[in-house]
């Protein structure tokens, strides 16, 4: 290409170019924009519809910036963005121990000459999580532990936790209905491999009641999404708590990027295009972006409220999606001890709102909230339905009436098949009658016996005369 030639009208050389270079960019740059237009005009497509879709992901940029940390930057720089991105409690921090033996493993809080089996924890002295402790994590010689919840009941964070055979799938339904409002998640593959946490960062600290409205907002749209994802799933956020319980630090979970882990895959963060990690993933999470206070209060105002019980009268379908499957024009029921329905029929946004009509709130666990206690392993929500290997629900059969009102507000009909059995008639009439004579022909033969004894005794005291 000839670099005198001059430029296009209405545009200047870049920059960042040499004049020449520039010119010539800028001349390709034209070239492409009038083959586009081409091509759209055989397409017959507008404008509009031939611009690329909108990114999934936030994008790493292509020319490095001054600043960005990426994975040849200096070991400081990386602990500096590890520490400002996953803030939590810098007073104490978690290690993991593993026990080569047995196969056990947990968690237990860092101490000042390290943890000693019988050792009473309110005697030791916490150590602090400083800089060294982020970077002998990131190298592998230690796996810390991360505790969310501030002394403030603030957080700087708030991550989903999904655990089980389908982890991927639910994190992903959580990723996607995260995204579709506007809500950066990153997406991290746990240390065991088949587990997920899905993290959604704050530009400052938010109180943790807010940043699990949150969470628990976009985990009831993601169970829309799919409907076998569990209410458990609502158990599952970190921080695990709105408020400080008074003993102990809270719920912790475990850090990301720890070096031996790395090793293996795991603990990273993922394209969700491909599930794969991002080859630079000190460049990914410099690119994301983070909540203000006042996005996570916008948020939580336009998310759904999680309705249970009675409360839910209708099946809502969930916005995030536009595949969103409908129930059957005919729904099933088998109708005996208990009411149970095929989920081939209901499709996911239905089985969610089924579930959600068969629990209610745990007393226990808002009692223990509002007085300050641990609600570590108490449910928020009790269950009252069943479900089958295959994943049918099976219903008390009080829910039968609440189960008409949520399958007619989507349009369908449910059918009842009755496999209640009627049972035989029984006649109790010569029952009383036999067990009437029995108890006389009883009677009779006590007295004869006591006559008897009565005459055997009379007979003795008049041989002793």
């Amino acid at each position: 290409m000839n670099e005198d030639t001059p430029d296009v009208v209405g545009q200047s050389a870049l920059p960042w170019f040499p004049d020449a270079a520039g010119n010539a960019v800028n001349r390709e740059l034209e070239e492409l924009r009038l083959e586009n237009a081409r091509l759209r005009k055989l397409l017959e497509l507008t404008e509009s519809e031939s611009r690329a879709p909108r990114q999934d992901q936030p994008a790493i940029p292509a020319v490095v910036n001054r600043g960005l940390v990426t994975m040849e930057s200096p070991s400081e720089a990386k602990v500096r963005l590890f520490q400002d991105l996953f803030r939590a409690r810098s007073d104490v921090y978690a290690l993991r121990w593993e026990n080569s033996r047995d196969g056990r493993s947990g968690w237990i809080p860092a101490v000042a000459g390290g943890w000693r089996k019988g050792a009473n924890m309110a005697d030791d002295r916490f150590l602090p999580l400083t800089p060294t402790v982020v970077a002998e994590h990131l190298r592998g010689r230690q796996h810390i532990g991360l505790y969310p919840l501030t002394e403030q009941e603030t957080c700087w964070w708030v991550a989903a936790d999904f655990d089980g055979g389908a982890a991927m799938l639910d994190a992903l339904a959580y990723v996607k209905a995260a995204r579709f409002r506007g809500i950066p998640v990153a997406l991290e593959v746990s240390q065991s491999g088949r587990g997920a946490h899905a993290w959604i960062f704050f530009g400052t600290a938010v109180p943790a009641s807010a940043a699990r409205q949150l969470g628990t907002g976009l985990i009831h749209e993601a169970m829309g999404l799919r409907g076998s994802m569990s209410l458990a799933s609502y158990d599952r956020l970190f921080p695990s708590q709105d408020v400080h319980s008074g003993k102990g630090m809270g719920n912790l979970i475990a850090a990301p990027l720890n070096g031996k882990r790395r090793q293996h895959g795991t603990t990273l963060f993922l394209d969700t295009t491909t599930l794969e990690p991002y080859e630079d993933q000190w460049a990914y999470l410099s690119s994301l972006d983070r909540l203000s206070d006042a996005e996570v209060n916008s948020h939580i105002r336009r998310l759904p409220a999680v309705k249970l019980g009675q409360e839910v009268r209708r099946l809502e379908l969930p916005q995030s999606s536009k595949i969103v499957p409908r129930p059957a024009l005919i729904i099933r029921a088998a109708f005996d001890s208990r009411i149970t329905i095929k989920a081939a029929d209901l499709g996911p946004a239905m089985i969610s709102a089924v579930k959600h009509a068969a629990s209610m709130p745990n007393p226990e666990f808002y009692d223990r909230q509002r007085q300050r206690r641990s609600t570590w392993d108490i449910p928020r929500f009790l269950r009252n339905y069943d479900e089958t290997l295959e994943g049918d629900l099976i219903l008390p059969r009080g829910l039968l009436s609440l189960l008409h009102q949520l399958v007619e507000s989507s349009g369908s009909t449910l059918r009842i098949d009755d496999q209640r059995a009627s049972g035989t008639a029984q006649s109790f009439e010569r029952a009383c009658k036999d067990n009437r004579t029995h108890r006389r022909r009883a009677f009779a033969h006590a007295r004869a016996a006591r006559q008897r004894r009565r005459a055997d005794r009379r007979v003795r005291i008049c041989h002793r005369g």
